[in-house]
C-alpha cells in the first residue's frame, strides 16, 4: 500500500510539472504585465497543475508518515525520469545523450534503493 501511495505522489507531482510547462508555453508567451500573468494563472492547465501539486504533496506527506524518508525520497526521483520521458515523447523536446545518461544513472540509483 505504501508503494502505491508513493507512486501516486510521484505521478501527481510529475503531472504538475508537465501541466506547468504546457500552461506556461500556451498562456504566458508575450505576457508582460501582472494582470496578464494573473489571468494566465487561471488557465485550465495551470489550475490543473495546482491541483496536482496540492494532491501530490498531500500524498507525499502521508507517505512520509508511513515510510522511512531514506527509502521514500530516492524513489521520488522516478518523477525526474518520467518528466524527461514525457518531455521527449509527448512535448517533442530534444533530449541530449548526456541527459539520457543521467536518466540511466538515476534509474540505477532508484533500483539500488528499491532493492534494500
Amino acid at each position: 500500500m505504501n508503494d502505491v501511495l508513493l507512486l501516486g505522489a510521484v505521478a501527481l507531482l510529475t503531472a504538475s510539472q508537465v501541466l506547468q510547462k504546457i500552461g506556461a508555453a500556451r498562456r504566458l508567451a508575450g505576457k508582460h504585465r501582472p494582470a496578464e500573468w494573473a489571468r494566465a494563472l487561471l488557465a485550465p492547465e495551470l489550475l490543473g497543475a495546482g491541483v496536482c501539486i496540492v494532491a501530490g504533496t498531500a500524498l507525499w506527506l502521508l507517505v512520509l508518515y508511513r515510510m522511512d524518508v531514506s527509502r521514500a525520497f530516492p524513489i521520488l526521483s522516478v518523477g525526474t525520469i518520467l518528466v524527461v520521458l514525457v518531455s521527449r515523447f509527448y512535448l517533442q523536446e530534444r533530449v541530449s545523450a548526456r541527459r539520457w545518461a543521467g536518466v540511466v544513472l538515476i534509474a540505477f540509483g532508484i533500483a539500488l534503493v528499491a532493492a534494500t
